[in-house]
Parts: C-alpha cells; structure tokens; sequence
C-alpha cells in the first residue's frame, strides 16, 4: 500500500492541469499515488490525464459519466482514498519539490498532528506570484482551545480557506467530513478546515511550498497586477452569510470540546464587526 493517495478533482482544466501534473511528478517524495477525477469535461482535460497516465503508473483516471458538481467530486475523491496520508490537489496550482516530503515529515515528527502544509504564495495565469500569505504559519497548534481561538478570530480574508489543501491523516480528514461536509455555501471551506483541526490539530510550515493560483480576465503577459492584503482592523465575512456561516462552523466542532469557545467568538466576531473596531 502506498502511503499517501492524492485526489485530483478536475472541470475543464487543459490550460494549466499538465503544469499540475508535472508539478506532482517531479516530487522529491515518491510514495503516492494520484486519482483525476473528471468531472465530464468538455475540453482536452481526458487526453492530457490519459497521456500523464500511461507515463506514470502511480497516476490514475476516472471520468465521471455526469457532472457531480464541484462539492460531490471532492467527496468521491476522498471516499476512494486507502492510504494512511490524504490530500486534495487542484487542477491548476504548483507544489515545490519538496512539498510532500515536508509535509509528510512534519506530521511524522508531530504524531498527535493530523493535518500539514506549508506557506503559500498565489500565482496568477502566466504563474507570477502576486500574492504572499506571511501569517499563516501562525495558525499551527495542537488541537486545543489556542488553537481554535487564533483559527476563529483570523480574519477570512487572510487566507485560511487554502489549509483544505493541507496533507492530511486520512482518519482526519474523514472525521471532518463527516462533522462538516462539503456544501454550496459560502465559508464551507473553512468550516471542513475547522472541523479538522478541532480533532487534530495542524502544523503549517514556515517555507513557502505551495502556490495557489488565480485566475483573472484581465491578466496581461507583460503585466503582474500584485494582489495587495492588508490584516483588517475588523473581522471579513458577508454579513448576510453570518447565519448559515455561524451554524457551519458550530457544526464543524460539535462532540468536541471548543463548542462554547467557538459559539463566544463568533458572536463576539459579529458583534464587533457591526460596531466596526475589530
């Protein structure tokens, strides 16, 4: 058995999923396996997986016979997943070398850690990076009352929502889906992250490895347009959102112990946004 099953959920990716690909391939570590599931593309997403597939053994692909919707292909991916090690990779982004091998490292040397992943900048089409993340590593913790505070009280504009794409110990993240499954919702991302690190806490390591891209219209080859993000003064959540975003992640933490704490800040989080001093 191998030790770490990836999951390549995909839409219509020709444009950057061979860059993905290679990216994987090219990893220092070499215990994995990846399943692509294609979620019926209309483009040249088949040919490109079916030709990385049969140079690359470890690499395997499905095509859904319909379009499950973008949250039911994250779920098949991880229902498939045998390994001890888990992770979700996106069609279009870019790992370091040495992405896994640190990743893997960490929650080896962090035993009672169930989720890793390191820094994380994001590209843009023509892969310019045009956006750092410099406190996220300081949401690393154990699972512990801390830890929840510091993810709760991170303003969502800082970048939280990009842990689901952490490593996970498979046991983890299926735990997490099940407290907080995947929904069409705004902030469902960052509910399943909570979920996760309430019953395991993470550690995110300092050295950027990771990069995220996005994808504008309007960006030009000759031109980088940088992303600038200051911390807010004030927690970022739609507050029309508020409601279904406060029960999500209420749910994301029930049968453990961070269920008051986690009611007290986000009624303290809104409260203070509507005066506007947080």
């Amino acid at each position: 058995m191998t030790k770490l099953f990836i999951g390549m959920p995909v839409y219509n990716g020709e444009r950057f999923i061979a860059v993905a690909l290679d990216s994987l391939s090219r990893q220092n570590y070499k215990d994995w396996k990846l399943l692509i599931s294609d979620n019926c593309s209309s483009d040249a997403t088949e040919t490109i997986c079916k030709d990385f597939a049969g140079k690359d053994s470890r690499i395997s692909y499905v095509r859904q016979p319909e379009n499950l919707g973008a949250t039911a292909n994250f779920k098949f991916l991880l229902e498939q997943a045998d390994s001890e090690y888990f992770m979700w990779a996106s069609a279009d982004d870019v790992w370091d070398p040495d992405f896994l091998n640190i990743c893997i490292r960490n929650l080896e040397k962090n035993v009672h850690v169930g989720m890793s992943f390191s820094g994380i900048s994001n590209i843009d089409s023509f892969g310019r990076i045009v956006r750092e993340y410099p406190t996220l590593p300081w949401l690393s913790g154990s699972a512990g009352y801390r830890t929840i505070y510091r993810y709760l009280k991170d303003p969502e504009i800082m970048g939280k929502a990009n842990l689901i794409y952490s490593l996970y110990r498979l046991e983890i993240c299926r735990a997490a889906m099940t407290a907080s499954p995947f929904e069409d919702v705004w902030g469902s991302d960052m509910c399943f992250v909570l979920a996760a690190i309430a019953r395991g806490g993470i550690v995110i390591d300092q050295r950027v490895l990771f990069q995220k891209r996005i994808v504008r219209e309007d960006d030009e080859p000759k031109l980088v347009k940088p992303i600038n993000v200051k911390k807010p003064s004030r927690g970022i959540f739609p507050p029309e959102e508020f409601p279904s975003y406060f029960r999500a992640n209420l749910n994301a933490v029930s049968g453990t112990q961070f269920f008051f704490l986690t009611y007290a800040v986000m009624m303290f989080r809104k409260l203070v946004a509507s005066m506007r001093v947080w």
